[in-house]
């Protein structure tokens, strides 16, 4: 009783999972509270976490474990391509997707496409732990607009696009790019050897249908796809991702290839990823390859049949 009694006089956020669980996290301190014309934005400083970005009331990153998620997300699909030039991102409004594709030195020109201006205006001002500056590189177009509606209308490829979006809510903007026809939508767009990469929701057990369905529907349009997961504690559960491409990138993921690229690259001081976090990432639980592998779990995800997350 006494303990409850202490958890009420504290601030704490709740993050609902479903209906069957929640986690929480104890707030020092409100930093931003507001309302984008896409989503409600929390920038909160919390006991444990540090400094954390909420969309929509659901944890996105925080200081102590972004590195986690952001390194897991971007290493893999640059490393499957041979000489990574010219990159898209979609969303990534923290900017730590950007800094982590600009460490590698072969990039040359990255265009991120960002939906909500005002997200990127408030990581700029408070999130500069993540972006470290990343907006104002040289190489770095920065758009804000419907990411696939930019894709639609642009002419120009490029060596590696790479999804960090939201999760698909039920209204929200990132359903659409989630499916089929956008999956063959930013296929079209990549050069010869192109690798394509992305968040693939969670791979927790019992929870891990969206992922599922994301993989088998890259497959559908993907000639080699690979599913991998990480733990990020902030979620408090791992999460998964996906890297796909029409070329055969198996060979670009020996322990060989993964540490000569990284050296020749100059990523060479990251805190999560290398060769043995690679390798763990990739040897996926049982389940998750069942449930993948099960023609009754999940589904192809078109634009008429969207997949939603709660």
């Amino acid at each position: 009783m006494h303990l409850m009694k202490q958890m009420q006089a504290q601030n704490w956020l709740i993050d609902f999972r479903g209906g069957t669980r929640a986690n929480m996290y104890r707030v020092l301190k409100t930093v931003v509270a507001t309302r984008s014309p896409y989503q409600e934005i929390l920038i909160l400083d919390t006991i444990g976490f540090g400094r954390a970005l909420f969309l929509d009331g659901i944890p996105q990153s925080s200081a102590l474990d972004e590195h986690i998620y952001h390194e897991a997300l971007i290493h893999p699909v640059l490393i499957a391509h041979r000489q990574p030039k010219k990159v898209f991102i979609v969303g990534g409004g923290e900017g730590a997707s950007l800094r982590e594709v600009l460490r590698h030195n072969t990039v040359e020109r990255v265009v991120m496409v960002d939906i909500d201006d005002t997200l990127v205006a408030l990581a700029r001002e408070h999130l500069g732990e993540w972006h470290q500056g990343a907006f104002d590189d040289p190489r770095v177009e920065l758009v804000h607009t419907d990411a696939r509606g930019y894709l639609e209308k642009t002419n120009e490829t490029f060596d590696s696009v790479i999804v960090d979006a939201t999760d698909p809510l039920e209204g929200g903007p990132a359903a659409l790019l989630f499916t089929t026809e956008f999956f063959q939508l930013a296929k079209s767009r990549l050069n010869p050897g192109g690798t394509f990469g992305m968040q693939a929701e969670a791979t927790d057990i019992g929870v891990c249908e969206a992922h599922a369905s994301i993989i088998k529907t890259l497959k559908q349009c993907f000639k080699s796809v690979f599913s991998y997961q990480a733990m990020v504690t902030f979620f408090g559960l791992p999460w998964g991702f996906a890297v796909a491409s029409d070329a055969d990138i198996a060979a670009r993921f020996t322990p060989e290839v993964i540490a000569a690229t990284l050296r020749e690259r100059g990523c060479t001081n990251l805190r999560f990823y290398d060769v043995e976090s690679h390798q763990h990432m990739f040897a996926l639980p049982k389940y998750v390859r069942d449930a993948i592998e099960d023609p009754n779990v999940g589904m192809i995800i078109r634009d008429d049949r969207v997949l939603v997350v709660e």
